[in-house]
């Protein structure tokens, strides 16, 4: 499958150069609804069955309904490592990014009208990554409609280069994008008050203890890849790279 943080780039239109949102839409919400449908592959690390909901949030239906749930909780985990994560980095950085991060604050808007537009803004993040699995998944009606996509090529299908060559190039738009906002964000802003921020052995800890975590979680998720369909299967690494 496409790299899932890759699918952030087909909403990048939504965004302007700062990163905030375009028109009324809600930033946090369009990012984390091009997420969404693929979050019951990483929830099946810790619930196996949960995999086979992937069906409906790839859906149309799940489009507007558990995409946007799970677009919600998302966005609720992510204000809440926001400032924390911010506070990790070098005091050179810390201004800059979390001007960028923090974008737009809610507060500025009504209720009502806010949780119209995340609504929104969930459904049309969900909506650009369940037409781009389309066209690089085998049976999909993307791949359906154009059978070129699953010609096979030097031993591959073409659906596949696209996931691989597209999930690439989506990263390095996405950096592109990232290094123009952070220049056109204000250094000044500063962390509330009450977010800790830790020294350099702090933050060397924190790095080690999140980069062990995701280390382990790559180790559990190929073991059980593995115990499924037996080391055998692994011919090339292009098989383990997606569960990785």
């Amino acid at each position: 499958m496409p790299f899932t943080l890759s699918h952030a780039a087909a909403v990048l239109p939504g965004l302007r150069r700062n990163g905030t949102a375009r028109g009324p839409l809600v930033a946090s919400a369009l990012v984390a609804g091009s997420f969404a449908p693929d979050m019951t592959y990483f929830a099946a690390t810790a619930f196996p069955d949960a995999m086979a909901f992937g069906d409906v949030t790839h859906s149309p239906a799940g489009i507007v309904t558990a995409d946007v749930l799970i677009t919600a909780v998302l966005v609720g985990l992510w204000l809440t490592v926001r400032e924390p994560l911010v506070a990790l980095l070098p005091a050179r950085w810390r201004g800059r990014v979390y001007g960028l991060v923090v974008g737009r604050r809610w507060r500025e808007r009504r209720p009502a009208a806010l949780a119209a537009w995340f609504f929104l803004s969930a459904v049309l993040g969900a909506t650009t990554h369940v037409v781009w699995d389309s066209f690089t998944h085998l049976d999909r009606w993307g791949t359906r409609a154009i059978p070129f996509l699953g010609e096979i090529v030097a031993g591959f299908p073409v659906y596949l280069y696209a996931q691989y060559g597209g999930s690439a190039l989506a990263l390095l738009l996405l950096g592109r994008f990232a290094a123009r906002a952070l220049r056109a964000t204000a250094p000044g802003a500063g962390l509330p008050a009450g977010v800790p921020v830790p020294d350099r052995r702090g933050r060397l800890v924190a790095a080690g203890l999140i980069g062990g975590c995701v280390l382990a979680g790559i180790a559990h998720r190929v073991l059980r890849w593995a115990a499924y369909w037996g080391w055998d299967r692994i011919e090339t690494p292009l098989d383990v790279i997606p569960t990785a």
